[in-house]
């Protein structure tokens, strides 16, 4: 009989939740915490074995946590209309937009001229086409837009007897990891980024803004993209002129056939960098006790999109568009939100943050080498946005206990989230990519092994020297 992974996580969760409530309680946990723990138990295992669809797992907190008596349901399914799930879906509304007009088309054979047209400049183009799109446009999306147009990109280069299935592989991961890696150069880039300003907030009553995220997560960002993109192209061949030029007039073919840039397009890139613009700039215009946030910028922005024209009789976006907004992805950072608050309201993070308190012994350094390579693969057999939910506060935590500056240690896990190369299950690009493309996991593996120590290294060190020394 074969063995069914998502039936025996089904079972399993719940009976170790059960385990769990009925073990005595151990010294120093409340029961609260304790239940919290039993929850985060039960949907991690069904995250882990996809017992049920990930994101309706996302939604136990909202049933669980007032059933045990940690929190009202007010209290929680306000975390799921969160004012960053606000701005994620304004933010979605014109990514919609932006795929609807075809823009993305343009952008991308825009962008990849530029680069050239043998294979390794094919690679470095996609990579930095995909990079810069998903600063502002969510890497499950990015990934979802591009995928058709690499499908162009290798029927094109088949005709020039170069598609291999080495070439393939290499092609399609730098894909999956460069909207990884430029996700993280803004905040609204990942959900993990927007987890960690809200569990800021919440406690340290410090405000993120889109310019404080960004003046490290660029830097960063571009490092680990050049790093990326040098081990990659290393593992594809050499190229000759022939099989260049071949490339090179198929893809102007394609080029060719979207025509020049309409008026929808121009107006959909003018709501993204109107409301990119207002976001960056909100420091130096936003009036004293101001209640309006870069949520309220993005809502607003989506919803110009239903008053702007693409025609005299018709607007860019109708709602029949909106309903193919990624809802489950909603609904899954919703319940990172309310699992982050029941552990630090519950006092289970504190807990976890004493019980680990130990680490405070060792080097400042250190530490952050073990807890960036700890969340990273951790984040390798789990979802990022869960790693994130379920960690941050935790960390937050042992940062007040052992007096370390928290943001730089905070950010420095936030973004070890989005830099898990290794699964599948790292990142949703990867599980994209590894679905879409039939990527071999020894493939993933092999390379991601690479790319992840790497990213350890640069984290810690750019943590070390950088963001210590800025986010104070």
């Amino acid at each position: 009989m074969k063995f069914n992974l998502r039936k025996f996580g089904l079972v399993l969760g719940p009976v170790l939740f059960f385990l769990i409530l009925f073990m005595p309680t151990p010294d120093g946990m409340s029961d609260a915490a304790k239940g919290v723990f039993a929850i985060s138990v039960w949907m991690i295992v069904w995250w882990i074995t996809e017992a049920i669809p990930i994101y309706a797992t996302a939604l136990l907190p909202m049933g669980l946590i007032p059933i045990l008596g940690i929190l009202p349901l007010k209290e929680i399914a306000a975390e799921y209309m969160h004012p960053i799930i606000v701005l994620l879906l304004g933010m979605f509304m014109i990514a919609l937009a932006i795929e609807k007009s075809g823009l993305h088309k343009k952008i991308a054979f825009e962008l990849i001229s530029v680069f050239g047209y043998s294979p390794k400049k094919i690679v470095w183009g996609f990579m930095i086409t995909t990079a810069l799109i998903s600063t502002v446009v969510m890497s499950t999306t990015v990934v979802l837009i591009l995928l058709p147009i690499t499908g162009v990109i290798l029927a094109a280069l088949s005709k020039t007897n170069y598609v291999t299935t080495k070439f393939k592989v290499i092609f399609m991961l730098s894909i999956a990891y460069s909207s990884s890696i430029g996700s993280v150069a803004t905040l609204i880039g990942a959900p993990p980024n927007l987890l960690y300003a809200a569990t800021v907030m919440e406690m340290f009553a410090h405000k993120v803004t889109f310019a404080e995220w960004s003046m490290l997560g660029v830097p960063l960002s571009v490092s680990m993209l050049v790093l990326c993109g040098l081990y990659m192209t290393t593992q594809i061949g050499k190229s000759n002129f022939e099989t260049t030029s071949e490339i090179k007039r198929t893809l102007l073919l394609e080029k060719s056939k979207i025509g020049k840039i309409t008026m929808e397009q121009k107006t959909v890139l003018a709501v993204l960098l109107g409301v990119m613009v207002l976001m960056f700039t909100m420091p130096l215009w936003q009036p004293e006790n101001s209640f309006i946030t870069n949520s309220v910028i993005a809502i607003l922005g989506g919803i110009s999109l239903f008053v702007l024209p693409k025609t005299r009789s018709e607007s860019l976006m109708n709602w029949a568009g909106i309903e193919r907004l990624p809802y489950g992805l909603l609904f899954l950072l919703g319940g990172g939100f309310a699992l982050s608050l029941a552990f630090v309201d519950s006092g289970l993070a504190n807990w976890i943050a004493h019980a680990l308190a130990f680490v405070g012994d060792y080097p400042f350094e250190l530490v952050i080498l073990v807890l960036v390579a700890m969340i990273m693969f951790l984040t390798n057999v789990k979802s990022n946005t869960a790693t994130a939910a379920i960690f941050i506060p935790i960390v937050g935590t042992m940062a007040m206990l052992n007096n370390w500056t928290p943001l730089p240690v905070l950010f420095a896990i936030t973004v070890a989230t989005s830099f898990a190369f290794l699964l599948p299950m790292g990142t949703p690009p990867n599980a994209l990519i590894y679905e879409k493309a039939q990527i071999p996991i020894k493939a993933m593996v092999k390379h991601g092994m690479v790319l992840n120590m790497m990213a350890i290294g640069l984290i810690t060190t750019f943590t070390i020297l950088v963001s210590s020394k800025i986010l104070i």
